[in-house]
C-alpha cells in the first residue's frame, strides 16, 4: 500500500515518537514536515497554516485519538487527502477510504439537571491499574461507582465478578457521564468528554512519574490531579497539565505493595503467572521495556536466556507493549519453562510486589518500584537511538539507580549474581525522596476517597 504514495508530498500528524518512527520507515516519499497543535519547531506547522502549503496527503498515526484529530482537520482539508495509519501485528497499515465519524453524545451533560453522586471511571482502550484500584476501593467502601470501557476482554472479567460497568460509546455510557458527580481518568483520553455541567468534577490519576518529557496539554483543566510530590509537580506535571488542585496523595495501584491482595485485587492479573510466582524460586525477575515504535522484537535470545534461568532457579516475566506481544504470539515464540509473557493490558502490580529484580530502561514503573527498595537493572542497549526520538526530563545516569547493561551476556551476568552487595540502595532512597512525599508512599486509596467524600457534601 505504501507504494501508492511514492514520490508524493506528505505531512505527518501529530509529532510524536510514534510518527518520528513512521517518518524513518517511509522511503521514496517526500515528507514535508509534521502537523501538531501543541508543538512548535521548524518542521512543525499548525493545521490552520495548510492553506499556504502544497501537498498530496496527510498521514495521521494516533492509536487513541485519530477520530478527535480528524474532526479538527476536516474543516481545513478534504477527507480524500487524509490517510489513517495504524499498526497491526507490527506492520503499518495505510487507509484513505475510512468512514469519517463524528462522536455525538446522546445526553449532553450541561443540559442534565439532576442530583449527582456517582463516581464514573473512564478507561478507553483498557482499564489501567490506577483506575482499577480506585474503582474497586470505592465499591468496597459502598461509594456509588461504575466503570466505562471498550475493552471486551476486561468487560468479561467485570461481568464474571458482577461489577458495575457500561460499554463506552453507547447511550447507557453517555447517560453515566452526563449524570456523574466525579469523572475519573488515569490515561490521556480527556478528549473523549463533552462539555460538562458546572456541578461535575474531574480527577486525573495519571499513570506514572518518569523520565520522558511531554508537551503542554491544553484540552482540559482538571479539578484534581493526583500526583506524588511537590518536586514532581514543579519539574514535570505542572508544565504539562492544568488543574485547580495538584494533590500529592500517591498512586492507588501502589497500595497493593503494602497489603494482602484479595480476589478482586487479582482481576486482570495473569493468574497462571501469579501462582507460579508464589512457588519457591530463588529469584523472580520482571522485564518491562519501554515500547519502541520502530521495533517489534526484543534484543533477547529467549532460548539462551531460558537456559540461564534454569541454571539459577529463577523465573523471568515479560510485560510487553501490545504490538510487541502480538509479534511473539504470531511467531509462536511464547513457550518456555522459566520465561512467561504477561497479558499486555493486564495488571502487573499484584505480581510486582513479589518481584526481586526489575529490569527496565526508561519506564515509569522503575520509580514505583523504588517504594519496594529492591534491585533494578537498566537494559538500555539502544539508548543513543532511542534518545533521537524521545526527550528526557532529567539526566539519565543521575536518575537510573541500578546496574546498566547493554548486551544479553551482561544482563545474564547481572541477574546471576547471588547475594551481591547492594551498591545502589542509597541512590534509590535519594530519588524516592524526590519522587514521593511521605504521604504518597502508601494509603493513596483512603486519601483519595476522603477527597471524593468531602467534595460530595
Amino acid at each position: 500500500m505504501v507504494q501508492k504514495f511514492k514520490n508524493k508530498d506528505i505531512f505527518i500528524a501529530p509529532h510524536s515518537p510514534l510518527t518520528l518512527a513512521l517518518e524513518g520507515y517511509l522511503k521514496d516519499i517526500n515528507i514535508k514536515g509534521f502537523i501538531d497543535k501543541n508543538k512548535k519547531d521548524t518542521n512543525i506547522i499548525q493545521i490552520e497554516e495548510l492553506s499556504n502549503e502544497e501537498f498530496d496527503y496527510i498521514f495521521i498515526l494516533s492509536p487513541n485519538h485519530f477520530e478527535n484529530i480528524l474532526s479538527h482537520y476536516l474543516p481545513y482539508v478534504k477527507k480524500e487527502k487524509i490517510v489513517k495509519v495504524s499498526i497491526v501485528d507490527g506492520e503499518y497499515r495505510f487507509e484513505n477510504d475510512f468512514k469519517a465519524y463524528k462522536r455525538e453524545f446522546f445526553y449532553p451533560p450541561r443540559e442534565m439537571e439532576c442530583i449527582r453522586k456517582r463516581v464514573v471511571f473512564i478507561s478507553k482502550g483498557f482499564i489501567g491499574a490506577n483506575n482499577k484500584a480506585l474503582y474497586l476501593h470505592c465499591l468496597k467502601n459502598k461509594i456509588d461507582s461504575i466503570i466505562l470501557t471498550d475493552n471486551k476482554e476486561q468487560i468479561e472479567e467485570l461481568r464474571q465478578n458482577s461489577l458495575p460497568y457500561e460499554l463506552l460509546d453507547t447511550k447507557e455510557a453517555d447517560l453515566e457521564i452526563a449524570t456523574a458527580k466525579f469523572i475519573v481518568f488515569d490515561q490521556g483520553n480527556y478528549t473523549y468528554l463533552p462539555p460538562l455541567h458546572p456541578s461535575q468534577k474531574t480527577m486525573q490519576l495519571w499513570h506514572g512519574v518518569g523520565l520522558k518529557k511531554m508537551n503542554k496539554l491544553e484540552n482540559i483543566k482538571y479539578d484534581y490531579f493526583i500526583s506524588t510530590s511537590d518536586w514532581t509537580n514543579e519539574t514535570n506535571f505542572k508544565k504539562i497539565f492544568s488543574a485547580k488542585s495538584f494533590l500529592n496523595l500517591g498512586y492507588p495501584r501502589n497500595d497493593i505493595f503494602f497489603k494482602d491482595e484479595d480476589e478482586l485485587d487479582l482481576m486482570f492479573c495473569d493468574r497462571k503467572i501469579y501462582e507460579i510466582v508464589k512457588k519457591n524460586f530463588k529469584k523472580i525477575i520482571l522485564y518491562m521495556p519501554t515500547h519502541r515504535e520502530n521495533q517489534t522484537k526484543l534484543n533477547l535470545d529467549f532460548q539462551k536466556l531460558n537456559q540461564k534461568l534454569q541454571e539459577i532457579d529463577a523465573i523471568f516475566i515479560l510485560k510487553l507493549h501490545p504490538f510487541m506481544l502480538d509479534y511473539y504470539k504470531n511467531s509462536g515464540d511464547l513457550e518456555y519453562s522459566n520465561l512467561f509473557f504477561h497479558n499486555a493490558h493486564g495488571d502487573i502490580y499484584p505480581i510486582l510486589k513479589y518481584v526481586d529484580t526489575l529490569i527496565s530502561d526508561y519506564s515509569s514503573v522503575v520509580y514505583d518500584f523504588l517504594l519496594l527498595d529492591r534491585e533494578i537493572i537498566f537494559y538500555n542497549y539502544d539508548m543513543d537511538e532511542y534518545l533521537k526520538n524521545v526527550s528526557l526530563l532529567f539526566d539519565y545516569d543521575e536518575f537510573s539507580p541500578g546496574m546498566r547493561v547493554k548486551t544479553q551476556d551482561e544482563l545474564e551476568e547481572a541477574i546471576s549474581k547471588q547475594d551481591a552487595k547492594d551498591e545502589y540502595g542509597k541512590k534509590r532512597e535519594e530519588i524516592k525522596e524526590l519522587f514521593f512525599d511521605k504521604i504518597a508512599r502508601g494509603g493513596a486509596l483512603e486519601n483519595i476517597i476522603n477527597i471524593l467524600a468531602k467534595d460530595s457534601m
